[in-house]
């Protein structure tokens, strides 16, 4: 098991997480008309104001992104880059003259694909890991019945990816044409972005929201490391050599907009809903300066919608029952990479919450994330040979645990 703060993952549109309590990932992320915990920095900082007492909320998730590979309409060996541990830390504390201040630390990015190394296009990639977490302090203000706020988002990133690229003159045989390639880099947490959002009770039981998160241009200092895999090969002696050394490059992070509502239909009964857009086609493609060469990592993405409903029923005085279902398409567009699997996402979630002691509750969440794989094409730059590479039969098992207490 992966288990780290720097928090990666994997089938989630592009490098997006929506992990930030387990209450509201069981709420498919529809909490933007009104905060359910702490967890209101991450989804709507304007209602941080609905919190009436210094809440804390802390916890984990995990997700286990499982599938299989068609090469050329054939069967490949399956992908399974392990469990990942995604944690997060919430606090909220209403200030004088219907202020609150809020700070969040949980990953907003992330990534995790993985092959055997002898899989027939190892050449693209066999592995890539993007791990990161985001600080955010948010300040949020109560007027009437409409409530403004919004903060900055200090975002760590890291980025690596191992291959084995064909690097040999053309005619050379696979086996004394290949290196091994490995690319490594992070931004140091020196770039940042901010948020805003506004929320506006309609009715007692009724409030809409809307948030809107910035880009964030990132910029990836690390190293490019290549060795031959024929140690007598020269050809691959004389590639490593250019091509060992420092990388860099820059990615624009999407900026997104998110609407919903949250309806309490009768008391114990209610309702939350979301619609949200995602800019994944600010990326391009990702631009690797090594030591005075190139490495191009084609992703060409499209952006993303995502639309989710979620009912909930309060069916005991001290226990909440959830579920949500959210759809959200297919980003990867034309790219000619195997770092993400090209899919449409069906994502299923319950979960319960039990207010045990005081202010103490428990949040326990269940959910899956269904694949409708699609075909994409990658490129064998050397020979210039195109395979046809498509996931089937994904899926990506996700659960948590969230402690929120309210003083």
């Amino acid at each position: 098991m992966a288990m780290a703060l720097l928090a990666s993952s994997a089938w989630a549109s592009g490098f997006g997480l929506y992990e930030a309590s387990s209450p509201a990932y069981a709420m498919g992320g529809a909490v933007v008309g009104r905060a359910f915990d702490a967890s209101a920095n991450f989804y709507n900082p304007a209602t941080l104001t609905d919190l009436t007492n210094i809440t804390v909320t802390v916890g984990a998730m995990t997700e286990h992104p499982r599938g299989r590979i068609k090469v050329n309409g054939n069967v490949s060996e399956p992908m399974n880059p392990g469990v990942f541990l995604l944690p997060h830390f919430h606090l909220a504390v209403p200030l004088p003259w219907d202020f609150a201040f809020g700070l969040g630390v949980m990953p907003e990015y992330g990534l995790g694909s993985a092959y055997n190394d002898t899989w027939s296009l190892n050449y693209n990639s066999t592995e890539t890991t993007v791990q990161s977490f985001t600080v955010n302090p948010n300040l949020s203000w109560k007027i009437g019945d409409f409530s403004i706020g919004g903060g900055l988002r200090f975002t760590y990133f890291d980025f690596e990816q191992y291959a084995f690229p064909f690097a040999g003159a053309p005619g050379m045989t696979p086996n004394h044409g290949r290196v091994n390639s490995r690319l490594k880099g992070d931004n140091g947490m020196k770039d940042l972005g901010y948020q805003v959002g506004a929320k506006y009770d309609i009715l007692d039981n009724l409030a809409v929201g809307i948030v809107y998160k910035s880009k964030t241009v990132i910029h990836v200092d690390g190293k490019s490391e290549v060795s031959p895999q024929d140690m007598a090969d020269a050809v691959n002696v004389v590639t490593a050599r250019k091509v060992n050394g420092p990388a860099e490059t820059e990615l624009e992070l999407p900026q997104s907009i998110t609407g919903g509502f949250n309806w309490d239909i009768v008391d114990t009964v209610h309702l939350g809903g979301t619609v949200g857009w995602t800019q994944w086609s600010s990326i391009g493609d990702l631009d690797f300066n090594l030591n005075g060469t190139h490495k191009t990592i084609k992703l060409r993405w499209n952006d993303t919608w995502r639309v989710g409903v979620a009912p909930s029923w309060d069916f005991a005085e001290d226990w909440t029952a959830i579920m949500s279902y959210v759809y959200e398409n297919d980003c990867c567009g034309d790219q000619e990479s195997t770092m993400l699997p090209a899919a449409d996402r069906h994502m299923l979630s319950w979960g319960l919450v039990w207010r045990c002691w005081r202010g103490l509750e428990i949040g326990l969440t269940y959910g899956m994330i269904l694949m409708d794989g699609k075909e994409t094409q990658v490129r064998e730059t050397v020979s210039d040979r195109l395979d046809r590479y498509q996931a089937y039969r994904g899926i990506s098992h996700a659960a948590g645990l969230t402690l929120t207490y309210r003083f």
